[in-house]
This record gives C-alpha cells, structure tokens and sequence, in this order.
C-alpha cells in the first residue's frame, strides 16, 4: 500500500480464488479492494489489456463498472514483493464496492439491469478505438484460454470420458466449433466482458456494478449474452431471470441471438471447457465439481440440446 498515495488505516484479508484480495480503508473513510495477482494466470498486457478498457469505460461511458486507481507513479499495476512470498506479483486497487454478489440476490429486476449493463458494455466495445498493443481473449474455439492444455481425452482420463460419453461430447464439439469460427468470420466484432457471471456483479440498494474484467475478449454480442445466461440454470425462477435479462438489453440494443438454439451451443461449448478445467484441476475435489459428478451433470445437459436441437444451427 505504501505505493499508493493512501493514508492506510486498515489492511484486511477477504478471499484467495485466482486472485488473493485486501481490503483497504483509509483515513479519508475510503474503501479499496486490493488485488494481488497470481503470476501463473496472468501476464503483465493480460493486465494491462483490462485495465486499459476499465479506464476507457469509466472515461466515455455512464456504466456502473469497478475503477481503478493509479499508484503514486500514475500507473494501474504496480509490482511488488513480500519476505516469504517466492515471486513478485502484479498489483491493482480497485474501488471497494459494498453489497451482495449478484447470485446471491438473483431476481428478475437485478437481471434486468444486468441486461443493460451487459448491452452497454457492447456497445462501448463495439465503438472503442483500443490503443495497440492490446491482446484480448477470442472466443473462436471451445478451448481458447492459450495456457489451458486440453486433457479430458487423454488416457488417463478413459474411465471418466467413456465411449458413449466422448462421442456425445464430440458431436456437440463439432457444432460449436462451426458456430464459433462462423461468428467470428462472419459478424461484427468488439470488446466484451469475457466472464460476465453473477459472481462477479455486486448488488447494494438495488444498484448493479460489474467488475472482473480479466477475461476480457474481442467477439460478436450474443458470446457475453451466453456466458451472462450459463449460470444460474438450475434455479426454479431460470427462465424468468433469463427474460428479464433479455428485456434489460433490449432497452439498449437489439437482442444479438441469431436463430433458437444459439445459445444453447455456446453454452454447451462453455461447459464442455469445464468439463477439461475440473479433470485437470480437481482431482481430489468433492461435491458438484468433483470430475465424475460434473461431467455426469454435463453430459446430461449436452444429450438434452441434441435432443431439443437435432438439425442444429441453421446452414
């Protein structure tokens, strides 16, 4: 914190997920978010890409979005090292944003709003004049983060991925690897959230604010409408909150779905990623992620879309 031209009051630990977060109080009553970087998961223009749009959204558009804020050399990431921590790490602070993450307070009104903010965001994306250098994530095939290796069809993993399963898993992977190369040839491109979930919006007094732009990605609008409306599938009130989502955008841009059945096949691609991150990485984990139980849980999902959509998308 001494980089930051901060009275520091109060320095408190909040969460390590891919990112470890302070919470940082000041002697102005101010409130920052601290975040401390994982050397493994992102680089310094990964960074710098999220940052640079963050600041251009906070600059030309009335969007509730997080802001950062520059340290005393007027620069958004700061590099630091501790006694016992092996590695520097990339810093930022961001303002504190106060309330609820928005799964925890899921209603019709506060999908709405994330609605509109999901289309505001595409809108700015669509006509920002990025600086060079940038280098955003392109959703243009199933597995697209560049240091995730695919795994799930390995050997190793033959047990888990049967027969059956791989072959429901690949007719799947071929619809949407058409789609997504389609999209990205073949519609207008601009900057996204990249992982607009309900995890990373927070609600206090019915105000939505979205921040976690790390996974920020160049593609066409329907891509952050899919990853938005991934989550939260298994809640009873699902397709009220999806339509009230719908008539949120839709009071900022048109809806940006092509034809019925779209969305279901990005979805189906963002799960079947999953479905590689939770072999590769949660061998030892219980509960709904554990591998078997999540790929049971996929598997469902993905035979269900055949089912619905036999012809898939429209040639």
């Amino acid at each position: 914190a001494e980089s930051y031209d901060l009275d520091v009051t109060r320095l408190r630990y909040v969460a390590t997920e891919t990112n470890t977060i302070f919470r940082v109080d000041d002697a102005a009553g101010r409130s920052f978010a601290l975040r401390v970087g994982d050397p493994r998961q992102d680089t310094d223009v990964d960074v710098a890409t999220e940052l640079a749009w963050v600041a251009a959204l906070n600059r030309d558009a009335t969007l509730p979005v997080v802001h950062a804020f520059p340290n005393r050399d007027g620069e958004f990431i700061t590099i630091a090292g501790a006694e016992d921590v092996p590695e520097e790490r990339r810093c930022v602070m961001f303002g504190w944003l106060p309330g609820r993450v928005l799964d925890d307070r899921a209603t019709p009104s506060t999908y709405a709003r994330l609605g509109e903010i999901a289309a505001g965001i595409a809108r700015h994306g669509r006509a920002w004049d990025s600086p060079p250098g940038l280098q955003p994530l392109v959703w243009d095939r199933i597995f697209y983060y560049p240091t995730e290796p695919v795994v799930m069809f390995d050997p190793a993993y033959r047990k888990l991925m049967t027969p059956a399963r791989t072959k429901v898993f690949r007719e799947v992977m071929d619809r949407a690897e058409a789609e997504l190369t389609r999209l990205r040839d073949e519609h207008q491109r601009g900057w996204l959230h990249g992982d607009l979930n309900p995890w990373n919006a927070m609600v206090h007094r019915d105000k939505v604010t979205v921040f976690d732009f790390e996974d920020v990605t160049v593609g066409p609008p329907v891509q952050d409408v899919a990853i938005a409306l991934f989550y939260g599938r298994d809640r009873s009130n699902y397709w009220d909150l999806r339509q009230a989502f719908q008539d949120g955008y839709e009071r900022i841009l048109p809806w940006p779905v092509d034809y019925d059945g779209q969305l279901e096949l990005l979805m189906a691609a963002r799960s079947i990623s999953f479905v590689n991150y939770v072999i590769r990485t949660g061998d030892a984990s219980d509960g709904e992620y554990a591998p078997a139980a999540y790929a049971n849980r996929v598997t469902k999902r993905l035979r269900k879309y055949l089912r619905d959509f036999p012809q898939g998308p429209p040639q």
